[in-house]
């Protein structure tokens, strides 16, 4: 994708600024936007072949519990689709998990948020937001379903109002924002992240569907029509496509 970027092509979700995402520098980004996200602490990595460890302070374990709790969500900075992602519940599993775990992936540790519900947020052009009803499993077992009219009250605003500026602040055309209401009604967001979002017709309502391939093809158009082009780097020939 990056190629074509540089050939002239845009590509949505612009692949340059998509480098440098990862899980916990979304937390920083969440909190310059003001928005609610689960206590989270990045793991210093195991490297096996080589002794960092002057260079690195090993975690504060005591620190970790007390900042986060138990039980917390341990996964890779970088995960998807559930790989490595475990929910721990005592420190000495905490520990040997980062020894195993840490060794091939740089890890970070979450609060573990009790919901009382949770949706998907799929913007558009950071502009056009959707909220459906998202029932959150592993293994491709997640369920999507339309709330029912008045179901988030004023905090549907809020969703639509924070999605936008974090799909804009990430510079993305498409993404879902994964976001769960806490037991006393607060909207947190758990991940940002999901710039290529579950849209399989067999998975949404007919509802939703529609309104993805409506919008979605309306931001092609718009793209195309205005010659928009990706962030390119310094390469003079690319930047004259």
């Amino acid at each position: 994708m990056r190629y074509w970027s540089r050939a002239g092509a845009y590509v949505l979700n612009d692949p340059f600024f998509t480098l440098v995402h990862d899980k916990f520098s979304e937390c920083l980004q969440y909190d310059e936007l003001g928005i609610r996200h689960p206590r989270t602490i990045l793991l210093p990595g195991r490297n096996g072949a080589e002794d960092v460890s002057e260079m690195v302070a090993p975690p504060d374990w005591q620190g970790i519990e007390e900042a986060v709790g138990f039980p917390c969500i341990l996964k890779p900075v970088d995960g998807y689709a559930w790989q490595d992602v475990f929910r721990v519940t005592d420190r000495a599993t905490l520990q040997a998990l980062h020894e195993s775990v840490g060794q091939r992936r740089t890890l970070i540790v979450q609060e573990m948020i009790s919901w009382s519900a949770y949706y998907r947020a799929f913007c558009v052009g950071a502009r056009d937001v959707l909220v459906i009803r998202w029932l959150p499993r592993p293994f491709d077992q997640g369920e999507y379903s339309m709330p029912a009219p008045g179901e988030l009250g004023a905090t549907e605003a809020v969703i639509h109002e924070k999605s936008i500026a974090i799909n804009a602040a990430f510079q993305l055309d498409f993404n879902a924002v994964e976001w769960c209401i806490t037991k006393d009604g607060t909207p947190m967001v758990i991940d940002a992240l999901n710039d290529v979002p579950d849209v399989r017709k067999e998975k949404l309502p007919p509802a939703a569907w529609d309104w993805v391939v409506e919008r979605l093809s309306g931001c092609i158009r718009e793209r195309l029509s205005e010659g928009a082009r990706n962030r390119i780097l310094s390469d003079p020939r690319a930047r004259a496509s």
